[in-house]
C-alpha cells in the first residue's frame, strides 16, 4: 500500500522556489532543498521528478504567482491605458529597490536560457504574455489619445518588457530609490 505523502506540496514548491530565487539553479544543492522544504529527498524525487523539473515548476509557480498581481493591478484599471502601464512600473520600482533577489524570471534567464531550451521556452511564454498586457494598454492609450508617441505600438511594447526585466535586473546591483526613480521616469516619457 502507498504512503500518502506528509507534507504540503505547494508549501514545498514555494520554498523550493525561494530557494532557487536566491541562489539560482546551479548554486542549489539537493540537500538544500531538503532542508529548506523539510521534505526527505526521496520524496522530493518522488512528487517532482529531478532538481531540473523542481526547477522548472517553482519557475512556473513564480510566473503564476506574479500573474495574479498584474491581473489585481488590471482589475483596478479596467481600462488599462497609461494608468495601468505607470502602475506596474512604480511597483516594479518598488521591488526593485526592496528586493535584492531582483526577478526569479530575469535572473533564470540570465543564469540559464541560452543554454537550457526548457527554461528558455518557459521565459519566453512570461515576455510574451507581458508584452500582450503591455500592448493592450498601448493600444487602448492610442484610442482615447493618451498616447503621443508616434513609435509603433508593438515596438513599445517591446521597450517596455526590455524597460520592466532591466529594472527587475538591476535590483541585484542595489540600486538607489533615486536612479530606480529616474529609470521609470525616462521609460514612461518615452509614451508620451
Amino acid at each position: 500500500m502507498a504512503r500518502t505523502k506528509e507534507f504540503d506540496q505547494e508549501q514545498a514548491l514555494d520554498a523550493a522556489m525561494h530557494l532557487f530565487w536566491e541562489r539560482g539553479y546551479e548554486a542549489t544543492s539537493i540537500q538544500e532543498l531538503v532542508d529548506a522544504t523539510g521534505v526527505q529527498r526521496q520524496s522530493l524525487y518522488d512528487t517532482f521528478g529531478s532538481k531540473h523539473e523542481i526547477f522548472m515548476q517553482s519557475l512556473m509557480r513564480y510566473q503564476v504567482l506574479e500573474g495574479h498581481q498584474l491581473f489585481g493591478l488590471m482589475s483596478r484599471h479596467p481600462k488599462g491605458g497609461l494608468p495601468l502601464i505607470r502602475e506596474i512600473f512604480e511597483g516594479c520600482a518598488s521591488q526593485t529597490v526592496c528586493d535584492a533577489r531582483g526577478c526569479f524570471a530575469a535572473n533564470s534567464a540570465a543564469e540559464l536560457a541560452s543554454s537550457d531550451e526548457e527554461v528558455g521556452e518557459r521565459i519566453r511564454i512570461g515576455r510574451d504574455g507581458m508584452e500582450g498586457v503591455f500592448e493592450r494598454c498601448l493600444l487602448q492609450a492610442k484610442e482615447s489619445r493618451e498616447l503621443k508617441s508616434s513609435s509603433s505600438v508593438s515596438a513599445l511594447a517591446q521597450f517596455l518588457v526590455n524597460a520592466f526585466f532591466g529594472l527587475r535586473l538591476m535590483a541585484k546591483t542595489r540600486p538607489t530609490k533615486a536612479m530606480i526613480d529616474n529609470v521609470v521616469s525616462v521609460t514612461l516619457a518615452a509614451l508620451r
